[in-house]
């Protein structure tokens, strides 16, 4: 009896230390900083393989873009998305450049929420005379642990 208690016992042991913590899947600010360091850095160099190590590679990513209307459903409706915004394997150097400002970041159980206002253009020129609006993103750790963009959101002012 005392062997099978023992039994017990450590098999309890073992498998509650196997299971998966449930803040495992919780985001430090300092992996959302780098993620949308990642990704102001994709636009800084247009290189469509950099979207896999940013943004969630599922059928359930979502993207609403500035520049479509609808509803972008899905990383392999995305990524063709990007390439028609002139995005290519190794990249380039873009004519115009992409920032954030006013940024907030939000830690949330499970996921991380960034809004800010986003301007594309020149940096030299007042922001007021270049593209820009909000954008959200939800942000969450993918199979791996590793934090990906899971939905974006932008917008326009006009």
């Amino acid at each position: 009896m005392k062997y099978i208690i023992l039994l017990l016992c450590a098999t309890t042991l073992l498998l509650s230390c196997s299971q998966p913590n449930a803040e495992s899947q919780d985001l430090s600010q300092a992996e959302v900083d780098e993620l949308m360091n990642q990704w102001i850095d994709l636009w800084a160099t247009y290189d469509v393989n950099k979207l896999e190590s940013i943004f969630w590679n599922d059928p359930q990513h979502t993207y609403f873009s500035s520049e479509k209307r609808g509803l972008i459903k899905g990383f392999d409706q995305m990524k063709p998305h990007h390439e028609g915004f002139g995005f290519v394997a190794g990249g380039k150097q873009p004519s115009k450049s992409l920032w954030l400002d006013e940024t907030n970041v939000t830690i949330h159980p499970g996921f991380a929420a960034v809004e800010a206002i986003w301007y594309f253009g020149d940096k030299s020129l007042p922001k007021d005379s270049v593209q820009n609006g909000p954008v959200t993103f939800v942000i969450i750790k993918d199979k791996e642990g590793k934090a990906k963009i899971a939905h974006t959101h932008f917008g326009n002012y006009e």
